[in-house]
């Protein structure tokens, strides 16, 4: 009888994120990448919203409650309403925002040089191609 040796994989042991917000209209994105980022850890309470427009409520409304914005924030860029782009005018040079403890990482389908040009003129840690998954989060995040 042959033995079968199993590998026990020690989870991944980020710095602390308590809020994540992930800002997307595919509804199945956003189902995706919460459970990618529950299974890595990453995060104590997952937001989602689906699209800019009401994640700058999401965000306005932490800030009006005092409550700590989000540490990390997974943006699309092509939605209906307000694109991640408008989000990122709005909300990065917004008074009430202070983003400044915040990760934004854009997050597209789209390969085009022009979108992670542009991307590259707002305060973003990052432009992550989908979808999301263990490999980037562990390129992209600190850990202890």
């Amino acid at each position: 009888m042959e033995q079968q040796s199993t590998m026990v994989t020690k989870p991944e042991k980020w710095q602390q994120i308590n809020v994540v917000l992930v800002v997307d209209d595919d509804d199945n994105w956003c189902f995706v990448s919460k459970k990618i980022l529950q299974k890595a850890g990453v995060g104590k309470d997952i937001i989602t919203a689906n699209n800019g427009q009401q994640a700058l409520e999401i965000l306005q409304a932490f800030a009006a409650e005092g409550k700590k914005l989000p540490e990390l924030i997974f943006l699309d860029i092509k939605m209906p309403l307000m694109d991640g782009f408008q989000f990122l005018e709005i909300a990065t040079k917004s008074a009430e925002l202070d983003l400044s403890r915040t990760k934004i990482f854009v997050c597209s389908s789209s390969f085009l040089s022009k979108d992670k040009d542009r991307a590259k003129q707002y305060p973003v840690a990052g432009f992550i191609t989908k979808p999301l998954t263990l490999e980037i989060l562990r390129d992209i995040l600190p850990s202890d």
